[in-house]
């Protein structure tokens, strides 16, 4: 039986949909293995694929034993990230907790996807208390799920400040961004996990300048988004990603590929010919904005230097779909 609180005409189970991230303006160091609340501002967007078959879905259902997949695998219930938590947290809001169980999949996504599956379960949880919870007033807690859950609960281009208690907000919606597109450069590496990010670059003593240029960032990222400077907020995200990276590979930890630095560098100068910018996050991937018209030109010039290329798009806040 499902339990997300939306039913189609024929009684099948709907889907909560939610979309994965890309950070604008990083975000390294934690609070705690548990909590996961962010020690410094951030920034990112949410994002699907151009065709808008990119997401993260999730669904409730009654289960005895209960039980909970994410793409089809058994999740350890103990984990301090895991779901079943957040369920016996609100358990008091939702009929037969003790039965409640979960499945979640990611569709086609390339980076990001906990920020996917945090939200559309929060999405779930919001439906399954009939409204009484809701995702504003969850977001801290999904932050055990992910820690930057907050850019895909509200979509568009986003902002979390720790100054301003943690909830994040939205600066633009995704029809903002609607003439821009963000070619996506795979490489087949493995990624380093999170935590290795998170728990290297606090004992670095260049971090409380980190700290102090997001703040900085944060207020110019707030003024480019006033005046819709779609350019500039992706030039101050490349800029940051440098910044970013600089740290982190001074703190051991290495995420930029021979690879990708080449693509990284080859961005710089089709610059000089066609306006792009390059982001790079956690994982083994080189994000490229470009305005829309650009596009096929920068994906014929990308595309042999990586293991494969997706148009991506911003993407808007978690909604219910029908069932599969």
């Amino acid at each position: 039986m499902q339990i997300t609180g939306r039913m189609d005409p024929k009684g099948q189970a709907n889907w909560a949909v939610a979309y994965p991230t890309i950070g604008i303006i990083l975000l390294g160091g934690i609070s705690d293995p548990m909590r996961r609340r962010p020690l410094h501002l951030s920034a990112g967007i949410a994002y699907t694929s151009d065709d808008g078959r990119t997401m993260v879905r999730t669904r409730l259902f009654y289960a005895s034993p209960r039980r909970g997949t994410v793409n089809g695998a058994e999740i350890d219930a103990s984990s301090p990230r895991s779901p079943f938590r957040l369920i016996d947290r609100y358990a008091k809001y939702i009929d037969g907790a003790e039965r409640v169980s979960f499945e979640s999949e990611n569709v086609n996504v390339i980076s990001g996807s906990s920020d996917g599956a945090a939200a559309a379960f929060g999405l779930c949880l919001s439906s399954a208390s009939g409204g009484s919870l809701s995702l504003a007033e969850m977001e801290d807690d999904l932050r055990m799920i992910s820690e930057s859950v907050g850019r895909s609960l509200f979509g568009g281009l986003t902002i979390t400040d720790p100054d301003k208690g943690l909830r994040t907000e939205r600066l633009l919606d995704a029809r903002d961004f609607s003439q821009y597109r963000i070619i996506a450069c795979r490489f087949s590496e493995k990624r380093n996990p999170s935590d290795a990010i998170h728990s290297s670059v606090v004992r670095n003593s260049g971090y409380q300048k980190r700290v102090e240029s997001t703040r900085e960032k944060g207020r110019t990222l707030r003024e480019l988004a006033a005046s819709r400077d779609i350019e500039g907020i992706f030039e101050l995200a490349m800029g940051d990603t440098d910044e970013y990276h600089r740290l982190v590979e001074a703190s051991g930890v290495h995420v930029i590929t021979d690879g990708m630095r080449a693509l990284m560098s080859r961005v710089r100068e089709l610059r000089r010919e066609v306006w792009c910018t390059y982001i790079v996050t956690g994982g083994t991937n080189v994000f490229v904005p470009a305005r829309k018209g650009d596009v096929p030109e920068l994906v014929s010039a990308l595309e042999p230097m990586c293991s494969g290329v997706e148009v991506l798009r911003v993407a808007g806040p978690p909604h219910f779909s029908g069932p599969s």
